[in-house]
């Protein structure tokens, strides 16, 4: 059978050019699996059967509908208490993200609209922005902050999420804190673990849920209240 063009990774922008080639593709392999039928041995003929169905199975994966729910269900629903943290590891850099519900943080959700409401949040940013007073690397790695940006937003949400606050009247209109950190280490290879007074800061924080991504691969873990340190031991 003539090859066919790879269609390249799988995104948003690209999946109507990869769902067009796989129809081509199952076309293809319906009619030489008919056309062939009685001269084909019966393997190739189930082979060929198998191409067909496998790119009919690609075109459904591909279609923006599917595409769309699977992000859905990757993001997750909003749950009180539970933030997320990403860190990637690469020579003497260090990049983090840190998202975690309003509620977490501040002790309430909404966008905050009185003056209380509003000190509280500009108060938490600060605290949030010293990522290295935060999030505590060894001291022989040397680290240093590059960049530190927090800001409290809007979280955004989809039809069907079931939310912590799902049986509340009206529709749910939920605030975030994310922040985002570049840090430069002198002895990188010192970063053996990470410590936290998040919890300690934050009375509605109870679990973070952490991404490490080093040249060696990825790691997940959690940090709670009673396990506030993450062991980064053989993942440089």
């Amino acid at each position: 059978m003539p090859g066919i063009p790879a269609a390249g990774p799988l995104t948003h922008q690209n999946a109507p050019e990869v769902r067009a080639r796989l129809v081509v593709m199952q076309v293809v392999a319906n009619r030489i699996a008919e056309r062939e039928q009685q001269q084909f041995p019966i393997l190739e003929t189930i082979m060929l059967k198998t191409f067909a169905g496998l790119a009919s199975a690609m075109v459904i994966l591909t279609s923006p509908a599917f595409a769309d729910e699977t992000a859905h269900r990757q993001l997750g629903p909003h749950v009180h208490g539970q933030g997320t943290l990403d860190i990637a590891i690469e020579g003497n850099k260090i990049s983090m993200e840190l998202v975690a519900p309003g509620m977490d943080i501040v002790g309430f959700e909404h966008v905050a609209t009185t003056d209380d409401q509003k000190a509280a949040v500009e108060k938490a940013k600060a605290k949030l922005k010293n990522v290295l007073g935060v999030f505590q690397l060894p001291a022989a790695a040397k680290c240093k902050t590059a960049s530190a940006d927090v800001e409290s937003r809007k979280e955004t949400h989809h039809p069907g999420d079931k939310d912590d606050d799902d049986d509340k009247p009206g529709a749910p209109q939920h605030s975030e804190f994310h922040a985002t950190y570049s840090i430069e280490c002198e002895s990188p290879e010192n970063v053996t673990g990470l410590e936290t007074v998040y919890f300690k800061n934050f009375a509605g924080a109870q679990l973070l849920n952490v991404n490490v991504t080093t040249s060696k691969g990825q790691t997940q873990a959690q940090m709670t209240r009673t396990k506030p340190a993450l062991d980064l031991t053989g993942v440089m």
